[in-house]
């Protein structure tokens, strides 16, 4: 029996059902990138990046590109629900492998508390109760709000993947519809091409690179994990997998770089009282999207007025619409991913139960359960967004050298998929993730990394308890050292990325790339020699 035949008869018996076709899995992962990001991100970066915004959507779309491409080869390898926590188990053994899932954990669980904070923030635009304007963050009021929509897509995930992503379809293409109309049609009566000039294009070329991580542009790239980790009830995933991660990175890609122009063509200065190119007072505001076009209102004919009041009423209703959808979409995907976490047997058992229609209950309730505990603490979006993106980095970095460790531990696996220059490619994506962890500047770079390393507690208590055989450390050791040496540069680095200057920009970019190239070749070298996904330690 060879390792895909195993693997197809291990997927039989997990409870999942392979529900979903291409065309649906494309609409989760659309659904999953026109959420909250559309909202903040797209102008938030503008805070960093003034009209250069525009030049890190591009280049993120580029990062996503090569950072994430190699989970299209592993998704069609390994079909299995939440492989994007799974990938480091097979390449790296245990510890690495549980490292690298709570990485992504803590990512998949806090999203949904991400889009609940967006839906709330951007309803506090009719009812105000729901926002403290002073201190950025949800009252009460909006915290409650948050937490009851998390629980009303709980019980909608229970009535089953399929069922779901029929309701999941006619939602993002209401989604879709309301982006592409704002930037056909605002465009066309208000634009005013100066923004892009005055007083200067790219105000910072550092803040270029931080607005990536630290305004939620990356986050806003994370569509495809979600049909990554329900590669499992996919049909077909080992043809149709590829195909549909790439045309999610394409349509996203298209939609939010078409978002930036418009939002920096649209502001009007006047209207918001603000010198021109203040736009740090534009990334702070509440309701971004809605305000811009509220301030163009007493500028404009009565007619264009008009057309406006309607739109700005629909992109409010697109502002509760959109990030809920999305909500719903990382929730499935969290709940995968934990169910995968405990086929792996990193977490108990009952977590892999499903109700007879195939939806992973305790998961669910469990990832609401942790969306709450993120959500209370942290209630404004761009906190709960810089700290998570920096984990689900982390998670990036060790799965792009998982691809030539997994090409020469398992060359008998077959590839629908395969990517080409498995080396070179590797290579770029984890410098690409090292530089984009030290962009979210520190102290987010301690915080998150911190959070991810925890999970060694965690670990050490599951080997204890259920007397591992095999804890891999040898092949692992080199992934705790490189997040450590990370919160270490972030600290002592240039103070463009919150660092105390000890080693100054730009010289703090050329330390930070020798010391990805050192991690990269220790980690190809740390890797076991024989394949280990029979004889993982995480097994009863």
């Amino acid at each position: 029996m060879n390792l895909n035949e195993a693997e197809s008869i291990k997927r039989t018996k997990t409870g999942l059902k392979r529900g979903i076709n291409t065309h649906d899995a494309i609409m989760f992962g659309v659904g999953g990138a026109v959420g909250s990001g559309i909202l903040f991100a797209a102008a938030g970066g503008t805070g960093y990046a003034g009209p250069a915004v525009i030049i890190s959507w591009i280049l993120t779309a580029v990062f996503i590109v090569l950072v994430t491409l190699p989970f299209a080869e592993y998704s069609a390898m390994f079909p299995r629900s939440g492989i994007s926590a799974r990938i480091a188990y097979y390449s790296y053994g245990s510890y690495g492998g549980f490292i690298s899932g709570w990485a992504l954990f803590i990512w998949a669980v806090t999203i949904p508390a991400i889009e609940a904070v967006a839906v709330s923030e951007y309803a506090a635009f009719y009812v105000p109760q729901l926002y403290n304007s002073t201190t950025g963050l949800l009252t009460g009021y909006g915290i409650l709000l948050s937490i009851l929509l998390m629980i009303g897509f709980l019980f909608l995930n229970l009535k089953s993947i399929a069922h779901f992503a029929k309701f999941n379809k006619v939602w993002t293409w209401v989604k879709i519809a309301v982006v592409i109309a704002f930037v056909i049609i605002l465009p066309l009566f208000i634009f005013h091409p100066s923004n892009f000039v005055s007083p200067s294009f790219a105000p910072s070329i550092g803040g270029i690179f931080i607005a990536i991580p630290a305004s939620g542009i990356l986050f806003s790239f994370g569509g495809y994990r979600q049909v990554a980790d329900m590669a499992g009830e996919v049909k077909n995933p080992a043809k149709n997998m590829p195909k549909i991660i790439g045309l999610v990175l394409l349509i996203q890609s298209l939609l939010y770089i078409a978002m930036a122009v418009v939002i920096v063509g649209t502001v009007n200065w006047k209207g918001f009282n603000k010198p021109v190119g203040d736009w740090a007072y534009i990334a702070g505001r509440s309701s971004p999207l809605v305000d811009i076009m509220h301030g163009n209102l007493s500028f404009v004919s009565p007619q264009v007025a008009a057309l406006l009041g309607v739109m700005i009423v629909i992109f409010f209703i697109f502002a509760i619409i959109s990030p809920g959808g999305t909500l719903g979409v990382y929730l499935t995907g969290a709940s995968r991913i934990i169910f995968g976490f405990s086929e792996e047997n990193a977490i108990p058992k009952i977590f892999r139960k499903t109700t007879k229609s195939g939806a992973p209950v305790y998961a669910l309730v469990l990832s609401v359960i942790l969306g709450i505990i993120f959500l209370v603490p942290l209630p404004s979006w761009y906190e709960l967004v810089d700290f998570v993106v920096v984990a689900a980095v982390a998670n990036f970095a060790i799965a792009s050298i998982s691809l030539p460790v997994l090409r020469k531990l398992y060359p008998d696996v077959e590839r629908p998929f395969k990517i080409p220059y498995p080396m070179l490619w590797s290579f770029s994506a984890f410098i690409i993730a090292t530089y984009l962890i030290y962009w979210a500047t520190y102290p987010t770079t301690l915080y998150a990394l911190g959070a991810t390393l925890a999970g060694s507690i965690i670990f050490i208590y599951q080997a204890h308890l259920k007397k591992y055989s095999n804890l891999h450390l040898k092949n692992s050791l080199w992934i705790p050292l490189y997040l450590i040496g990370l919160i270490l540069l972030s600290r002592y680095g240039g103070t463009p990325t919150g660092g105390t200057n000890l080693i100054p920009y730009p010289f703090d970019y050329l330390v930070l790339f020798f010391y990805a190239i050192i991690f990269f070749f220790i980690g190809l070298k740390s890797a076991p020699k024989d394949k280990i996904m029979e004889s993982t330690a995480l097994e009863d």
